[in-house]
């Protein structure tokens, strides 16, 4: 007789991703199952994601399958939590629960007050900035590629709430030229990941991700 399949009692699959996103949180985590451990438990490991929108206070994040942040894996068991399974998982700020999502779609909201793309398009352009709303399709989205590098000269669409839609470049947009220390960050950043052997393989994973969700993503956001 051949081995019982190991199956989750709530349904839960391999590369299944879970979510931790809060409404009006400043961070968002990812956890892709990795393993099954009997009916109750599962091996996850965190996922990058990417930036594709934002307003003049959120950042539209989407994850990355795959695309791991951490070679750390942790064994959680899953419950039921509001109709829906989530992480069993404590962490250093307290209880979170990490929801199963099965949406190639959907786009999470990470709340930037201080930080990020809408602080700095909030900054310089706030007659606009106060004008979007990514909760209900208007904002700035990415074109090309997934916004990552103040200084990346890729293509912006900004959509109002009335339909226009103005094309522009995202450097300009973040005013790249007036972000001295930023920009330096960056540099290092994209140096020591180069040294790493792992920027060319990041890259590559969130544009295939970017362009295999563009297409549906935008076509829900307009459709609101």
């Amino acid at each position: 007789m051949g081995r019982k399949k190991v199956e989750n009692q709530y349904g839960v699959q391999m590369g299944d991703i879970f979510s931790d996103n809060k409404q009006n949180c400043n961070r968002a985590f990812f956890y892709q199952v990795v393993a099954l451990h009997g009916e109750s438990k599962v091996k996850v490991r965190e996922i990058d994601q990417i930036c594709v929108a934002f307003d003049g206070y959120y950042e539209g994040i989407v994850p990355v399958p795959g695309c791991w942040r951490s070679h750390r894996t942790r064994i959680f068991t899953v419950r039921e939590w509001q109709g829906k399974p989530c992480l069993d998982y404590i962490n250093r700020l307290g209880v979170c629960c990490p929801e199963l999502d099965r949406s190639e779609t959907h786009m999470y909201m990470v709340l930037q007050e201080y930080g990020g793309y809408p602080f700095h398009f909030r900054d310089e352009y706030p007659e606009i900035a106060e004008q979007l709303d990514l909760k209900t399709g208007s904002g700035v989205y990415a074109v090309d590629k997934p916004f990552e590098w103040i200084d990346d000269d890729c293509r912006a669409l900004i959509r109002y709430p009335d339909g226009r839609e103005v094309e522009t470049v995202f450097q300009e947009l973040m005013r790249s030229d007036k972000l001295q220390e930023s920009r330096a960050f960056e540099t290092e950043c994209r140096s020591l990941l180069k040294e790493m052997g792992a920027l060319q393989l990041l890259e590559e994973q969130r544009q295939i991700m970017f362009k295999s969700l563009k297409s549906s993503l935008y076509k829900n956001m307009k459709d609101k």
